[in-house]
């Protein structure tokens, strides 16, 4: 391979020949530009896949494509600073990505999301385009923290460790680039949610998908942070990070092995 695995700083030869001796993968990371805080990026959801994809990739022997980097977040809405698209926007962007992708020859593309509010989006995108990929070509759409062992997305992102700029993402976001946060606005918030006959997790689907601003009002007392990003380090970061890498390897490698099985029946519907 040539100087780098990521696209934009690859020439059209290094790709073409990345292609012409047997890659096939890509990892498309997939964000948000949104609040995170007032010590966080607006590119936490993105940093963060991108960052993934770079240390999955050499693993894989896959390229990583620029980022998506807007994203479902009209539930951020009223944030300064945040940009949301349309699910119509989104879904077409997405396809366009795929197909052009495809086109270039690439057979396996994974689209690394990096925000929640994505996920289910980009499994519709590829439910509505899959008919128009090129004979042998798979999408993967799955959040970076998917294959992650329950013990760790219960420290990582979760519940009781909070689900927003907290000390996870703050941490991972710590470990790619320090001067990228400003802990000095850091302050710790946990929305009162009392009383909930069910779970957090539980509420997350039906109310911030469907209700624009609402995640944004839910957290605007604590300018956007659920968790404690107080308590991250580098340290606990580069742990994250770590977890987060062997997580994507190994979904990607059930995803492959899956889709093995299925192959004789479901190629057949696309004949």
């Amino acid at each position: 391979m040539g100087r780098s695995l990521y696209m934009p700083e690859m020439t059209n030869r290094e790709v073409r020949e990345y292609l012409e001796q047997g890659g096939r993968m890509v990892l498309v990371p997939v964000g948000s530009t949104e609040d995170h805080g007032d010590h966080g990026p607006l590119w936490t959801d993105v940093y963060i896949p991108m960052e993934v994809a770079k240390r999955a990739a050499p693993s894989l022997g896959a390229l990583v494509a620029p980022p998506l980097p807007f994203g479902i977040a009209h539930d951020h809405r009223g944030a300064s600073g945040v940009v949301h698209v349309r699910l119509d926007t989104f879904v077409s962007l997405v396809k366009d990505v795929c197909l052009s992708l495809a086109a270039s020859g690439f057979a396996r593309i994974v689209l690394l999301n990096g925000h929640y509010c994505n996920t289910h989006p980009l499994e519709l995108a590829v439910s509505q385009f899959f008919d128009e990929l090129p004979s042998g070509v798979r999408v993967y759409p799955f959040p970076y923290w998917a294959g992650l062992r329950p013990e760790e997305a219960e420290a990582y992102l979760s519940g009781s460790a909070g689900l927003h700029a907290n000390a996870g993402e703050t941490s991972a976001v710590l470990a790619i680039d320090s001067r990228l946060c400003d802990m000095e606005r850091a302050r710790d918030y946990m929305p009162d949610l009392a009383g909930l006959r069910t779970g957090h997790l539980t509420m997350v689907d039906p109310v911030f998908l469907a209700t624009p601003g609402s995640f944004w009002s839910l957290l605007e007392e604590g300018g956007g942070v659920w968790g404690k990003p107080s308590e991250s380090t580098a340290e606990k970061g580069e742990q994250f990070l770590q977890w987060c890498t062997r997580a994507v390897l190994n979904m990607v490698l059930d995803l492959e092995d899956v889709h093995d099985r299925l192959a004789p029946s479901y190629l057949r519907t696309r004949a």
